[in-house]
């Protein structure tokens, strides 16, 4: 390259896509873990209007559409295998009509976010995971409205704790779970590179849920 003439210095070009791919591929989450306590008033919960709760049969699961609750075949193939492990689902129907425009998974014995942590609950606890509502339902608060109707069927039950968990920037969950009660009691940090990551559990997260338990590799929740 003679004198006076410009382009592009190799090096300096590699090494900005050496950064951006390490931008693109670096992970670095925060996700808080939240506990709610069952107390009596739970034991009055009521449906927002136009709609009701319900926990799922597998029936019930094979007529749900991705587009409102976002289980495809795929998931509603995984769903049923959940129900026959103990796990729940739970459904927000509209009224009249039964449609299917909110979903939420209830675990009896783990928390469990696969590929990231399982957990051991005590008997008293339960554990809520992938909640879905239709875009068509937004704005009535049907995230809230199915985890009251949880926490009412602890109290029935006589169980203690209802255990959730969302990550920092998951503004609408985070709300619904203060607006519910629902106080952090530790969090822990997903880092990673690609497809690797490394999980570091906080000192309050370790104490409230000291059992880790080994997956068992069908990866079902």
């Amino acid at each position: 390259m003679t004198t006076g003439q410009t382009g592009a210095d190799p090096a300096q070009v590699g090494l900005r896509r050496s950064l951006s791919r390490l931008y693109w591929n670096l992970h670095w989450d925060r996700f808080d873990v939240f506990v709610r306590p069952v107390s009596t008033a739970d034991a009055d919960f009521r449906a927002p209007a136009g709609y009701r709760f319900v926990f799922g049969s597998a029936d019930l699961l094979s007529r749900c559409e991705a587009v409102h609750t976002e289980l495809d075949a795929r998931d509603r193939e995984r769903g049923a295998r959940r129900l026959e492990l103990g796990h729940r689902l739970v459904l927000g129907l509209t009224e009249p009509g039964g449609l299917p425009v909110f979903s939420m998974w209830v675990n009896p014995r783990n928390l469990n976010v696969p590929g990231q942590q399982k957990r051991a609950l005590n008997p008293e606890q339960q554990f809520i995971y992938k909640a879905f509502t239709s875009p068509q339902h937004r704005g009535h608060k049907l995230y809230q409205a199915g985890m009251a109707f949880v926490l009412q069927d602890l109290f029935r039950r006589g169980q203690r704790e209802l255990v959730g968990y969302a990550h920092t920037d998951k503004h609408s969950s985070r709300a619904g779970l203060a607006r519910l009660g629902f106080e952090s009691v530790g969090h822990y940090r997903a880092v990673g590179y690609g497809r690797h990551q490394l999980i570091l559990n906080s000192p309050a997260l370790l104490r409230r849920f000291p059992r880790r338990v080994p997956r068992s590799g069908l990866d079902l929740t």
